[in-house]
Formats: C-alpha cells, sequence, structure tokens
C-alpha cells in the first residue's frame, strides 16, 4: 500500500496516501457488482443475492447501465465506495485472477472483499485522523492500529 513521510518528527511512521484507498474499477473483477447482496428499495432496483453477478454486469466487468444508473433506479451503485479493496482483493490477495477465470477462486474471494472493505474503510478514518492531530500520543496510537490493520490483511503488491 503507498505511503507518503509523515514530516512530523514526532512519528517515525509513514502516513497512509489516502489516493491508495481510492476504488480502481479497472483493476477490479466487479466484487461489488457480485459479491455483495442487496435488496429492492429505493436505492436498487432489483433483488440481487449476494454471490451472484447483478444483471446489468458485462463479460469484461463494466456495467452495461453506468451511464443511466440513477434513472434506472440504482442509486446505491451510484454512492458505493469500496475504500480501494476492490483492487486490493482482486490484484493483490488473488493476484490478478479473476473469479470468471477460475471459478473455484469466488468462494474465498467474495467474502475476503467484504472484509477487505471494511478494513479499508477503517484505513481511510485512520488516515483522516492522521492528518488532523498534533498531538504524539494520538499519531503513535493511530500508527499503532493502522499496522494492525494492514497485518490482518496480509502482504500487498
Amino acid at each position: 500500500m503507498p505511503y507518503t513521510s509523515n514530516d512530523s518528527a514526532a512519528s517515525s511512521a509513514p502516513v497512509l496516501d489516502r489516493q491508495s484507498l481510492r476504488p480502481d474499477c479497472g483493476n477490479c473483477f466487479a466484487l461489488c457488482c457480485t459479491a455483495l447482496g442487496f435488496s429492492r428499495t429505493s436505492d436498487f432496483a432489483i433483488n440481487k443475492p449476494a454471490g451472484t453477478p447483478c444483471q446489468n454486469l458485462n463479460s469484461d466487468f463494466s456495467c452495461t447501465i453506468h451511464d443511466i444508473l440513477r434513472p434506472r433506479g440504482f442509486h446505491g451503485c451510484t454512492v458505493f465506495d469500496c475504500f480501494g479493496a476492490g483492487q486490493h482483493v482482486s490484484q493483490n490477495l488473488f493476484q490478478g485472477i479473476s473469479w470468471k477465470a477460475d471459478p473455484e477462486t469466488a468462494k474465498d474471494m467474495f467474502p475476503a472483499f467484504k472484509v477487505v472493505r471494511q478494513l479499508h474503510e477503517m484505513l481511510w478514518y485512520l488516515a483522516e485522523a492522521a492528518g488532523r492531530t498534533f498531538d504524539p500520543d494520538t499519531s503513535h496510537q493511530i500508527n499503532e492500529r493502522r499496522r494492525a490493520i494492514e497485518d490482518a490483511m496480509g502482504p500487498t503488491a
């Protein structure tokens, strides 16, 4: 995961670069459109069970109605943020092998995405906190929590 240097002498640990916590759909296997389920509501026009591809998913992992998601009743898709978990799972944990290329990986990839997405959201908030504190003790605690989350996710590319 990319980091930037922290100019503060109070902490020698790097500060997370939040750019790495932004979605990069081009390096993901549409995990938000497959791993997650959703119910028909004002945010989603259909019911979709978890672990099944959305009916609007194209064979290249793109969305067939991306430009008209809101008018078609998919507001939830337009506001969802995986915090970069999709590309992390796709490229780092599964070495760029998609659930389509190796369907057996879906049983591990989809649950991994759900967990890593939550961990990446926590990293996002820790990065926000790190950028706002001037207290060395708080900075140290933030870095300890960041390292614990990164250790839980395993090695990155």
